[in-house]
């Protein structure tokens, strides 16, 4: 008979599935159409799940362009990457012992992930987006805030050494019996 946690881990475990997925597709279609507005300059109008100013961009200069899909694109890639790591870390987890240097480390890389979309977001793109308004007069920014991030980061970061030690007790409690 499964426990409440057991369920609702279940339960997440497939919901992140759908999210991985998702950002899959989304990171697909945004390569996809990056690709096809080579092809057909007029298709940067409709590049998937990018604002308008995108295109402005494109009729401004083609190498203004690939950076601000290159940004949009690893955002939208490192997002799924995070997601995969989330089902891998639901997989891998054994509520019997849950404090295991593996869950450890996964969290470890999830909150570097996010802090590398963070850095992407908030760094990178918010300069290259004031660039973009500022000299080139685009009328919007090409990248929000990620601030989210770095906050999420933080928190996944700090349960992360949380388990760390949990780790470390469960040694030492083994290596005393």
């Amino acid at each position: 008979m499964k426990t409440k946690t057991e369920k609702i881990l279940t339960v997440m475990k497939y919901l992140a599935l759908l999210a991985a997925i998702g950002f899959s597709i989304e990171c697909g279609s945004e390569i996809l159409s990056f690709v096809a507005s080579f092809i057909n300059p007029a298709w940067a109008e409709r590049v998937y799940h990018v604002d308008l100013s995108i295109f402005s961009i494109r009729q401004q200069s083609v190498t203004l362009y690939v950076y601000a899909m290159f940004i949009v694109i690893a955002v939208s890639a490192l997002k799924s990457t995070v997601w995969y790591l989330v089902v891998d870390l639901l997989q891998k987890l054994r509520l019997q012992s849950p404090f295991t240097m593996l869950v450890t480390e996964k969290l470890e890389k999830i909150a570097y992930l996010l802090l590398a979309i963070w850095v992407i977001m908030s760094l990178i793109g918010k300069t290259y987006s004031h660039y973009l308004v500022e000299y080139i007069k685009i009328e919007s920014p090409v990248i929000t805030s990620g601030d989210e991030y770095l906050f999420i980061a933080g928190m996944v970061y700090i349960i992360s050494q949380i388990f760390k030690r949990g780790v470390e007790i469960q040694e030492e409690n083994e290596l005393t019996v």
